[in-house]
């Protein structure tokens, strides 16, 4: 009889702990689910804005030239990001490359690392502005209404 609950003690541990890495390697910590492929950085935030505006067009009620102008920032922005993203990739790969020569360019790959985040402030300046233009298409009864659905689809 001892032995049987002590098994039964075991087994239970083991599904608790099965249980919680499942619930912990699906983002359900913190009461919250973040595989849902909205991350919490800027671009993420503007990007989701831009999809919830186009995907709601009718309860938002944009106009065609409302809708035309979300589109058209939301396709420039892209274009743009990844442009700088290709950038950036690349001074990786030459700083990379300068550390594996014999001698270290010191001063070369400081400036290297330098242009690198210039481009990344560039990026994140961008973003802002965009942000900031996305929310000069929409009047302030769009913005209420697309925080409403925003409020709405984190609930869930």
């Amino acid at each position: 009889m001892k032995k049987q609950s002590i098994i039964v003690c075991l087994l239970t541990f083991l599904f608790i702990g099965i249980f919680s890495m499942a619930c912990y390697a699906e983002g359900y910590c913190k009461g919250k689910k973040y595989d849902q492929g909205h991350g919490h950085g800027l671009e993420n935030k503007v990007f989701h804005k831009f999809h919830l505006a186009i995907s709601n067009e009718v309860e938002l009620g944009l106009s065609e030239e409302q809708y035309e102008k979300v589109k058209t920032l939301k396709i420039n922005t892209k274009k743009d990001l990844i442009i700088k993203r290709a950038e950036i990739d690349v001074l990786k790969i030459d700083i990379k490359a300068k550390l594996w020569e014999d001698t270290i360019d010191k001063k070369g790959i400081n400036k290297l690392i330098d242009k690198k985040y210039e481009i990344k402030k560039e990026k994140a300046k961008a973003l802002v502005d965009t942000y900031a233009k996305f929310n000069n298409i929409l009047t302030e009864e769009q913005k209420k209404t697309l925080e409403t659905i925003i409020r709405q689809r984190h609930k869930k």
